[in-house]
């Protein structure tokens, strides 16, 4: 009972390190949702989509009102008074007898009074609002709103598409390469297999040290690029993870099967919609803005019309701040504010030439990207086309080398073939293998190019 008890513990205990290095399945589909939600690029350019949101609603805020709070203590240690005439005296001069003065001092008082308007502390608070009721800029920076919420929106998408497009020719690549090492594991076994037949027949006395050589060398060199190929798969899975942003050291195997079906023809014959490619989708809409810009400098003579108004409370102490015996006075003030622009040196004209030849440009540009993504849709159909040709030349000519090396390894079993024929056909077929994964690769990234020029990916 003991017993059972330490080895059920103990294999509690392994199972958290047996789960932590169990490989993780992945389909390409997984793949591509992981890299939405992790890869460094598609984090940015969600928070790009965020950021932009946030200035549109910075825009929206032009049209609200605005209130703010303002306070203030205000200290003067010295006082500027000002120099005016001595009324004091004058009217004491005037209405009174001399005979009831001190007629001395009266004569030697001074003529001048220096009056000291600003106190030594001022306070006041005091609540402001405005409202625009008319701005020709704010209006049209409102009607400009959707537009830019769509660009936002479609820089997101386009930078997924992106994604989705790199994630797919790795996988795809991993996919091939993995193909690709289990041929070289097969030949590496058929070779093995035939070094132990022709040192048999070596012993035997019916084959030469010569023949045992060539295979030993031939052998040695399929193991050493077998060595290449298991380090070519790292790095493509490697690639692959980086892509999908994941940790390097995660552990990670493909669920997919490599298929030829993958490329069909039929994609050959579909015709382009402009409106389907992201990239016209945001140049249009930059063209857009562009009208917004200029439509902002064409109304921008139009008066602009503002509502304001300010409650507040100011404190004045000619000694010391806050004193009780003071009392705080009341303010308020309303109003509207019309501007009406005149003349401003031409400026508006200008500004409005520059909007105006930037959306010219713009539209030059929309056309000239209708050239160029015809002629990349094009470029990538020719492509595709001869890759499928060349793909189907490599399928044949590989199933070609296998049964010439099936026929030659007969031969020489039963003695009327060479071992040097043996080995040139197991060349041929090395080299046919490796061509014809080469085409596939090309191929299926020829196809993932089609799918984005054509839109359809």
């Amino acid at each position: 009972m003991r017993r059972l008890l330490y080895k059920t513990t103990l294999a509690l205990s392994l199972l958290p390190l047996a789960m932590y290095g169990q490989e993780k399945m992945l389909s390409l589909n997984d793949c591509i949702d992981y890299a939405i939600k992790n890869q460094a690029k598609m984090k940015n350019a969600i928070l790009d989509q965020k950021s932009s949101l946030a200035r549109n609603r910075e825009v929206t805020g032009l049209a609200l009102p605005n209130l703010k709070l303002t306070g203030g203590v205000n200290y003067a240690p010295l006082v500027a008074a000002f120099q005016v005439p001595n009324f004091i005296k004058q009217a004491i001069g005037g209405y009174v007898q001399r005979s009831s003065l001190d007629t001395v001092a009266f004569d030697n008082s001074s003529n001048e009074l220096a009056l000291a308007f600003q106190p030594k502390w001022t306070s006041n608070a005091q609540a402001e609002l405005s409202q625009i009721l008319f701005d020709p800029g704010v209006m049209v920076a409102l009607q400009a709103r959707k537009r830019l919420e769509e660009l936002a929106q479609q820089n997101l998408e386009l930078t997924e598409q992106q994604l989705r497009i790199a994630v797919t020719k790795a996988y795809y690549n991993t996919l091939i390469a993995e193909k690709r090492k289990g041929l070289i594991d097969q030949n590496v076994v058929r070779i093995t297999q035939l070094e132990k037949e022709t040192k048999a027949i070596y012993e035997a006395g019916f084959a030469e040290k010569l023949d045992v050589d060539r295979i030993t060398i031939a052998l040695t060199n399929l193991k050493t690029e077998e060595n290449r190929v298991k380090q070519l798969v790292d790095l493509t899975y490697m690639a692959l993870k980086f892509q999908m942003g994941m940790p390097l050291d995660e552990k990670v195997a493909l669920a997919d099967t490599l298929s030829e079906t993958y490329i069909d023809k039929e994609i050959l014959n579909h015709s382009l919609d402009f409106e389907k490619r992201k990239e016209f989708q945001l140049m249009t809409l930059q063209n857009k803005l562009y009208a917004y810009d200029l439509k902002r400098y064409k109304l921008g003579g139009l008066p602009t019309l503002v509502a304001f108004g300010n409650y507040g409370y100011t404190l004045y102490n000619s000694s010391k701040l806050f004193d009780p015996v003071d009392k705080w006075q009341k303010s308020a003030l309303v109003g509207v504010k019309l501007t009406v622009p005149v003349f401003d040196g031409l400026q508006r004209r200008n500004k409005m030439l520059q909007a105006k030849y930037t959306y010219q440009k713009s539209q030059n540009d929309i056309e000239n990207l209708k050239y160029a993504l015809e002629l990349e849709k094009e470029s990538a159909r020719i492509s595709l086309e001869s890759n499928i040709s060349s793909l189907e030349n490599q399928q044949k000519n590989m199933k070609l080398a296998e049964e010439v090396y099936n026929t030659t390894k007969v031969k020489y079993k039963e003695g009327v073939g060479s071992n040097l024929e043996v080995m040139n056909a197991e060349s041929a077929l090395k080299e046919a293998q490796t061509n014809y994964f080469g085409a596939l690769y090309d191929a299926i990234n020829a196809r993932i190019d089609l799918q984005k020029a054509l839109g359809e990916f």
